[in-house]
């Protein structure tokens, strides 16, 4: 008997709640962590609070006083999951959600209140809360609603432009149909007129053709006849210029019988004169920068009529060997207050005439040049070259006034390849290194409408 009674009082002490923090649940899954500081896994749970705590927390939030109203179960290994938290109790101090703290934009419970009441936030009842909440959505759905009225608004203006625009579209379509149709019908009798007068003008082309190759060939005929006479002239000019020199011949040879042999040299310097009438510079008309320079004076004279500003032209004659004077005479330079008034002289290497004359471009070019200063109220001269691509300017001291009848010449030592420059035979500055051909060349700048630069080869 005294057995069985302590076997009794020891079951009764198993089931006494005081006794409880000792049972073991068996496990079946994980065991939670801590619902306060979410850190550690849980040591207790809270039948009262219903929340699960770590040993730290459960110590802070259950004081002496509430251990006593409150039944806590420790669980080990294994352990079974309880119900969920309700959801409109307060997670940290589980009382009922009854106000809303608008810093923290969250619902709070009274012990909450405290800490934030520390903190002065400012703090509504939920009925307020659900107020403002209320007029917020009011608000939001009356714009919604006044959007939804813009939109139904809007649709229907863009149907009506829609309508609108097919209208004028079949409108527009109508109207070019028309019109092509009306321009259709035009091209065709405008083209059936143009043929009509191109029958005619092949008509009249083919029977002004004929005419013009009968008169061709009466011309060519009368030509035949012109050319055997300009023989039978030039045969008989010929015998009459040899029996003139022969005439010539025998008066300078009486005559130099009679003065002692000056006949003959008289004979050589005419021979002289006409070769060196040959061997004379002349300009090169097929050499003329936009056909900018006239010539006249049978291509000895130069001038420019000022339509265009600038004009360039080069000599016929190409220099590579010897000593060579090439004189010209200033015809016109009007020394009036204008840079415009420009005039260039020297040579160029033959093979660059046609870059100077299509492009203007100045490479291996080597002139002296003279020009008004606008700036500096003078007149200038300058010996210039062009080599590689780069030019080298050099003035000259002194002030030199072109006017007409002056004398300008150009020296050409073609065997030391040296260039040097005269006016009214007062010797200028040169250049040396110069190309193996070069031919002459001068450009005549002027202002335009104004007077014009003339010069002549003497």
């Amino acid at each position: 008997m005294n057995k069985s009674r302590s076997s009794q009082k020891k079951k009764q002490k198993s089931q006494d709640p005081k006794r409880l923090r000792n049972i073991r649940i068996p496990v079946e899954h994980e065991i939670p962590q801590c619902e306060v500081c979410e850190e550690k896994k849980a040591d207790f749970y809270c039948t009262e609070c219903k929340v699960h705590y770590c040993q730290n927390c459960e110590s802070e939030v259950h004081t002496s006083f509430w251990k006593k109203k409150h039944k806590e179960f420790i669980f080990q290994e294994p352990y079974v999951p309880r119900k969920k938290i309700n959801s409109n109790l307060c997670s940290k101090h589980m009382k009922e959600l009854c106000l809303y703290c608008i810093d923290e934009n969250e619902l709070i419970c009274g012990k909450c209140y405290s800490n934030c009441k520390i903190n002065n936030h400012s703090i509504l009842a939920l009925d307020e809360y659900s107020n403002e909440i209320s007029e917020k959505i009011k608000i939001i759905l009356n714009k919604i609603q006044n959007e939804e009225i813009q939109s139904q608004e809007t649709i229907q203006k863009s149907l009506e432009l829609k309508n609108k625009f097919k209208i004028e579209i079949k409108e527009l379509s109508n109207l070019i149909e028309t019109q092509s149709d009306l321009l259709i019908q035009k091209i065709q009798k405008l083209k059936i007129n143009h043929l009509n007068l191109l029958k005619k003008v092949g008509i009249i082309s083919d029977l002004k053709f004929d005419q013009i190759i009968n008169k061709n060939e009466a011309k060519k005929e009368e030509i035949n006849e012109t050319k055997n006479q300009i023989k039978i002239l030039k045969k008989l000019e010929k015998d009459e210029k040899t029996i003139k020199l022969i005439r010539e011949s025998k008066e300078i040879i009486e005559k130099d019988k009679e003065e002692g042999g000056g006949g003959r040299v008289k004979v050589r310097k005419r021979e002289s004169q006409r070769n060196n009438e040959k061997d004379k510079e002349e300009f090169d008309p097929k050499m003329n920068y936009i056909n900018q320079i006239k010539l006249k004076n049978i291509n000895k004279t130069a001038w420019n009529p000022s339509t265009v500003r600038d004009g360039v032209i080069c000599g016929k004659k190409i220099y590579s060997q010897g000593k060579h004077q090439i004189k010209i005479k200033i015809d016109q330079f009007p020394n009036r207050k204008n840079k415009s008034n420009v005039i260039s002289l020297g040579v160029i290497k033959t093979e660059n005439r046609e870059n100077l004359i299509k492009k203007k471009d100045c490479e291996k070019t080597y002139y002296f040049t003279t020009f008004w200063s606008g700036n500096e109220k003078k007149i200038y001269s300058q010996n210039c070259k062009r080599e590689n691509g780069k030019s080298t300017q050099e003035r000259y001291t002194e002030e030199i006034k072109l006017k007409k009848n002056d004398i300008f010449e150009i020296i050409l030592d073609m065997d030391q390849k040296k260039i040097s420059f005269k006016i009214n035979e007062k010797n200028l500055v040169g250049w040396g290194n110069l190309p193996e051909k070069v031919n002459f060349f001068i450009s005549l700048r002027c202002q335009k409408g104004k007077e014009k630069n003339q010069i002549t080869i003497i």
